[in-house]
């Protein structure tokens, strides 16, 4: 099945729906028996839930790239196959960038909210605010004070996964909020791409954390899709926050990254197989 996102209206609308009309004929054209189907970029995400749920209909093994898909999709999809028992394999892929153009990649986000499925459940102790730091910025500062958060842990990427890391560097110091004392901030590297390493580091803050947990996937998709698996492991405190932009450049990014050996740089990364989690 392939998931095609229809975003609202824009300048872009137009060169966006010319590609994505292209991208769907070749992917018709090569994979036999490819089911497309529409859905809003705002709409209810449940539709798509349920329609993916219908062909997971004695399904045993699937593969899910997130490489093009928005985060309040892959979100909820990945915590629905991670519920099913009978999927005996599981492997997410996510295709590099051969690089990103200059200038804002998005706009008119909407204000920050939790991404569904991923909302808090309980309140109380101490807040924390982590943010993986990518390309997209919102004023963490008004977030900071409507929260009263007085600790912020920035996940940045390094070495990070585009060309363009200088990009990132520029963002960090838009993000970083002027509040002064006693708020206390701290920087964790992790490579763009190691998203184990970001479980890891999440899991063990979240078995230190005597509060509330707020994680914001800014930054690159496999930091995102370690939040995605560490939101149950939070506990119940936690919840995953995000500005969803409205609209997206028809040029987002340009081509497919390379690897060491001049392959296309897809990584897979294995969260089940044969029936063993690990995740």
């Amino acid at each position: 099945m392939a998931l095609r996102i229809v975003d609202p209206p824009s300048r872009f609308s137009s060169e966006i729906e010319r590609r994505t009309n292209q991208h769907e004929g070749e992917l018709v054209s090569v994979l036999a028996n490819t089911s497309v189907l529409r859905a809003d970029l705002l709409s209810n995400v449940s539709e798509a839930y349920s329609a993916i749920d219908a062909v997971l209909t004695g399904a045993t093994s699937v593969v899910l790239d997130i490489s093009a898909m928005p985060k309040r999709f892959f979100f909820l999809i990945l915590k629905q196959l991670l519920q099913k028992e009978a999927l005996q394999n599981i492997v997410v892929c996510y295709t590099t960038a051969g690089a990103y153009p200059e200038g804002a990649l998005t706009q008119d986000a909407r204000p920050i909210d939790a991404l569904p499925g991923f909302a808090r459940i309980t309140e109380g102790g101490l807040p924390t605010l982590i943010v993986s730091v990518g390309y997209v910025a919102f004023d963490i500062n008004e977030l900071i004070r409507q929260a009263r958060i007085s600790n912020v842990k920035f996940l940045f990427p390094f070495p990070p996964g585009s060309p363009a890391f200088r990009r990132n560097w520029r963002l960090m110091h838009q993000l970083i909020p002027d509040m002064g004392p006693p708020l206390e901030i701290a920087i964790r590297r992790i490579h763009a791409l190691d998203t184990f390493e970001v479980l890891d580091w999440l899991r063990d803050f979240g078995s230190s954390a005597q509060g509330i947990v707020d994680m914001v996937p800014l930054g690159p998709k496999p930091h995102a899709l370690a939040m995605a698996l560490a939101y149950n492991a939070l506990g119940e405190a936690a919840q995953v926050l995000y500005p969803q932009p409205t609209t997206y450049r028809s040029d987002y990014s340009l081509g497919i990254g390379k690897a060491t050996d001049g392959l296309d740089a897809v990584t897979a990364y294995c969260l089940r197989k044969d029936g063993r989690s690990f995740v």
